[in-house]
């Protein structure tokens, strides 16, 4: 694959996926506001701690493996077929484990029969999603991800339509999590025999593969499995130690968080390939990944809070009228995902350089401050407690695996000292916001504000001398030695 190349498909598969979750997150949107109109606040209180639930259970289905599996099918020493194969079937036997945790939790937890019942129907979407995205190593390694995008397109079109259609005739609160089910079959359908094209997928069980992605996959899962907690952690202690109505106003607020974090999802999926195969023995360019990511990444961040903070309560208005009082708790929560932007990127770098062995502890850092200051907070002040605890959490976290990231050997110089300039965007797009928000209606004042601080961005070039779209753009370097690039995410730090 020559460079030019690469740079291309990893402009189209972060543009791609960008539009895609885009586009996933709005029908995603509408489907909430209409399930969140149609339940009382306590059945939708409920319906998010499902929901909750099932996001923390990446730490049972994921184990950090799926970021290791990558690697495994870049490396041209392997079969690659029985590889991948083995690969999904584990990642398989993970979901069936999944949906026994997650009904065994809701059942030892002591929840309303409603919450149970509705987790039968809900984690079947365990069940689907974990080999649906374990084909996602086909689309990964081959830098076609833009097949994985229409594919989620397809999914959230078809949970849309069945939401309606439930709104319409009616249904228990059970039923309303039959739509996720539908999508991730719809998902599942379309993305496994694209990837078998990609992959001639060998599907036999080789205990040797499953042990030595779960062995190497130890401080991945470890890590993944607390950050994982203390993401989703909110929401469970709200239930306790609050109410479900205040479990519904938070779950409201992170539908933006939500897509806010495609971005980052976007970007992180793609650039991992390219910095696998440029470690270690294409500096240049693996610093140059670095540094554009961490530029496309803070060019988003100024975008989306530029908006989030001048119009979030009109937006909540419009969407969620009987949240409004969330309102402030999404703009920290937003501000809290614009920072983990940077930890998640860190997370990748590590990741592909071998060196995230520490990732355990600074998550449990993260964890046990989340936990305790949810603990002294939230009783006292309900889910804006928890979204307060949430960004300082994503700030000590974030800060914390740049620490470890900085002193990777070969890392400096990155050049980023233009996007110091970001502020001054962040500033233009914010106050044109407030001033444009008092003559116009606000979703074309929304809309000008935004031309204003992605043309600020340009003017001041903070993303660097060309086009934005540069940024994503790979460039060329000089061929890689002799030594394989696919050994290099797993081979052991200094």
């Amino acid at each position: 694959m020559s460079d030019q190349p690469v740079g291309d498909r990893l402009l189209s598969n972060t543009g791609a996926l960008l539009a895609a979750r885009l586009a996933v997150a709005a029908m995603g949107w509408i489907g909430t506001v209409l399930i969140s109109n149609k339940l009382s606040r306590t059945q939708f209180g409920e319906f998010s701690l499902v929901f909750s639930v099932l996001g923390m259970l990446n730490i049972v289905t994921e184990l950090g493996i799926g970021r290791l599996a990558i690697a495994g099918v870049l490396d041209e020493s392997r079969d690659r077929a029985t590889f991948a194969g083995t690969y999904v079937l584990l990642r398989t036997t993970l979901g069936v484990i999944g949906y026994g945790v997650a009904l065994g939790f809701i059942a030892l937890a002591n929840y309303p029969p409603s919450v149970f019942r509705t987790m039968v129907v809900a984690g079947l979407v365990v069940l689907l999603a974990t080999p649906s995205h374990a084909y996602n190593v086909a689309f990964q390694a081959t830098l076609r991800m833009p097949q994985v995008a229409v594919g989620e397109v397809f999914g959230q079109m078809a949970q849309l339509a069945l939401t309606i259609a439930l709104i319409v005739h009616g249904g228990t609160l059970a039923w309303f999590a039959a739509p996720a089910v539908l999508c991730e079959i719809v998902i599942l359908s379309f993305k496994r025999p694209r990837a078998a094209r990609l992959i001639p997928f060998r599907y036999v069980i080789d205990t040797t593969i499953w042990w030595s992605l779960v062995r190497e996959a130890v401080p991945i899962s470890v890590g993944t499995a607390l950050a994982t907690v203390y993401y989703r952690l909110d929401s469970v202690m709200l239930s306790k130690l609050d109410t479900f109505e205040s479990v519904a106003a938070y779950g409201i607020a992170y539908k933006f968080v939500d897509l806010a974090h495609f971005v980052s999802t976007a970007l992180s999926v793609p650039i991992l390939t390219l910095l696998v195969r440029s470690w270690p023995d294409d500096l240049d360019r693996f610093r140059d990944g670095v540094r554009r990511g961490v530029s496309v990444l803070a060019v988003a961040a100024t975008i989306v809070l530029a908006e989030i903070a001048v119009f979030a309560h009109q937006l909540m208005a419009l969407l969620y009228r009987k949240y409004v009082a969330a309102a402030s708790a999404t703009k920290v929560l937003v501000l809290a995902e614009c920072i983990g932007y940077f930890g998640t990127f860190a997370f990748s770098i590590l990741l592909a350089t071998g060196r995230h062995r520490r990732y355990p502890l600074i998550t449990a850092v993260g964890l046990v401050l989340n936990v305790v200051l949810n603990l002294l907070l939230i009783p006292h002040f309900s889910y804006r407690a928890a979204a307060a605890d949430t960004l300082v959490t994503e700030i000590v976290v974030a800060t914390l695996l740049w620490f470890v990231v900085w002193r990777l050997p070969g890392i400096r110089p990155l050049a980023i000292g233009r996007l110091a300039r970001l502020p001054v965007a962040l500033a233009a797009g914010a106050g044109s916001g407030l001033a444009l928000r008092a003559i116009l209606p606000w979703p074309v004042a929304a809309a000008a504000s935004t031309i204003l601080t992605i043309a600020t961005i340009q003017l001041v070039h903070a993303a660097g001398p060309g086009n934005m779209l540069d940024a994503l753009r790979a460039r060329p370097s000089a061929p890689p030695s002799s030594t394989s690039p696919s050994t290099s995410p797993t081979s052991p730090p200094p």
